[in-house]
């Protein structure tokens, strides 16, 4: 179980300093509250009180302190009876959207940094909170821009009241749209033993009561200031408008639920880009029209996507027949063994081998796994595998499957 603290909306995790960067940091930008001096190394931007803030007739003083208690067991599920509205297929249609949301030249580097194991900004189940606050669904991942680290973090939540007032401290101006959408947006900072980070933030208060809260920091994978803030305002506020992220928005018809959890336990700077992903997802989509093989799959075998550990894989699963197919790919500097188990080496180097000999004793879900093993000249492998009791993805399927991610590969 994960413990953290809210003041005022900030998570200030203070267990250990090591989660007050991971957590804290991630949140101050999601729900950005003043907090001053916290005890525990922890430092945000003065507030100045009185003063006039654009688009707000009136400012209230900045807020006492609150805390506010959230555990995540890593058992939540999207059937939580107070949040009807977020099933995994919604989940899903508000994490595509956000993606898509996503400014041309940023790339996914990992998944998240509050969320152990959690997919790069895909909208989690909500965690369990203190009644007198409302966490709701967060979204949040690693990114790139420039070849500069950062994060993005989207959360949406449901309120029965309006627009909280304006707050010193709370915003640096309030835009009121023509049909009563409210956008409050903030740009700030917080300091976590000496190292300063720097925060961009816009808060959007729909006519349904949604909220929805983007934002993006200058931390990398350390948690360290990089001094530059990877999305800016105006392409937050454009995310925190999608209308997928509405709680009243109906799913799309034919949207799929949330794609199987994976990943490839690798980390480090690696090749796979947002766009090196949609290359590799292209070639398995050609190659699956073109073997013709027939196996009902639940979505698309091109549904690989970065792993949530790091760039240096990519990784997707999908229900093929009664059976889950898992394909992960990791760039790294695997050699081909000299006297493998069960090697067979192709004409360009290439290495098919089993590194877990008697895997087939295995199972996943008590579905008995066969898998296979392709490690490249470059060091590169590819890992396949099929978990179930009875299908028609053979072994010879598999080989071909990771060939074909093989291809499209450095």
């Amino acid at each position: 179980m994960r413990m953290s603290l809210r003041r005022g909306g900030v998570r200030t995790d203070g267990v250990v300093v090591g989660v007050v960067v991971a957590l804290g940091v991630a949140a101050a930008g999601l729900t950005h509250q003043p907090m001053g001096q916290s005890g525990l190394g922890y430092l945000s931007e003065p507030v100045e009180y009185p003063v006039d803030i654009p688009g707000c007739e009136s400012v209230e003083p900045p807020e006492e302190e609150q805390f506010y208690g959230v555990a995540t067991s890593g058992q939540e599920r999207y059937d939580n009876p107070d949040y009807p509205w977020l099933t995994p297929e919604k989940a899903n249609a508000m994490s595509v959207a956000v993606r898509d949301a996503l400014p041309a030249g940023v790339d996914v580097l990992a998944g998240s940094v509050v969320w152990s194991f959690g997919d790069p900004l895909v909208f989690q189940p909500v965690p369990s909170a203190d009644a007198a606050y409302d966490p709701g669904t967060t979204a949040d991942g690693l990114v790139s821009r420039d070849g500069v680290e950062g994060s993005v973090t989207v959360n949406v939540t449901r309120l029965a009241d309006s627009p909280k007032p304006c707050q010193a401290g709370w915003l640096d101006a309030r835009e009121t749209l023509s049909d009563g959408t409210v956008i409050d947006t903030r740009d700030t900072w917080t300091e976590i033993d000496g190292d300063r980070i720097y925060s961009n933030v816009v808060r959007m208060y729909a006519r349904d009561g949604s909220v929805v809260v983007a934002s993006s920091s200058d931390y990398n994978a350390d948690y360290e200031s990089t001094g530059t803030v990877p999305l800016s305002i105006e392409e937050l506020r454009t995310i925190a408008l999608r209308p997928e992220l509405l709680w009243s928005t109906p799913v799309p018809d034919g949207m799929l639920p949330l794609p199987i959890s994976c990943d490839t336990n690798s980390e480090g700077a690696g090749q796979f880009s947002s766009r090196a992903v949609d290359r590799l997802n292209a070639s398995l989509d050609d190659f699956w029209r073109a073997v013709g093989v027939p196996v009902e799959l639940d979505r698309p075998l091109g549904s690989m996507r970065t792993s949530p550990s790091g760039s240096a894989g990519a990784c997707g699963a999908v229900m093929a027949g009664d059976g889950t197919l898992t394909i992960r790919v990791i760039d790294a500097d695997y050699e081909p063994s000299e006297n493998p188990w069960g090697a067979v080496t192709l004409p360009d180097g290439s290495q098919f081998r089993d590194d877990n000999p008697g895997a087939s004793s295995m199972t996943l879900d008590g579905d008995p796994i066969d898998e296979v093993t392709l490690v490249k000249p470059s060091g590169t492998r590819v890992d396949v595998e099929i978990a179930a009791r009875a299908t028609s993805v053979d072994r010879p399927l598999l080989q071909a499957i990771a060939l074909a991610v093989a291809g499209s590969v450095a």
